[in-house]
């Protein structure tokens, strides 16, 4: 997995305990199947979301590390290429991930 930093060395938050991480791929049509728990490229008429945030109330876990969005990455059925923004609650703190 490659990781780019939106903030530079020494201002980088790795962990938060109130909020998850919000996580999305980067670019048009991805979509987070819920019955399945895994991302799909096109349309479908059930139940979707375009992010992966707040999963706890839906029967998935949610993200409050980067070592643990890493994990939950490179389960997730993507091609090698894929990347995800993972953001933290706070604007301006977050990374880049691309799937290896």
């Amino acid at each position: 997995m490659k990781v780019i930093s939106l903030k530079p060395k020494g201002k980088r938050i790795f962990k938060t305990k109130k909020r998850p991480y919000w996580i999305e791929p980067i670019g048009e049509g991805w979509w987070f199947y819920l019955e399945k728990g895994e991302w799909k490229e096109g349309f479908y008429d059930g139940h979707k979301t375009s992010s992966y945030y707040s999963m706890v109330t839906i029967g998935f876990n949610d993200i409050y590390s980067l070592k643990a969005a890493k994990r939950k990455i490179n389960k997730w059925n993507v091609p090698k290429g894929t990347k995800f923004e993972v953001n933290l609650p706070w604007v301006g703190h977050g990374f880049i991930i691309t799937k290896n």
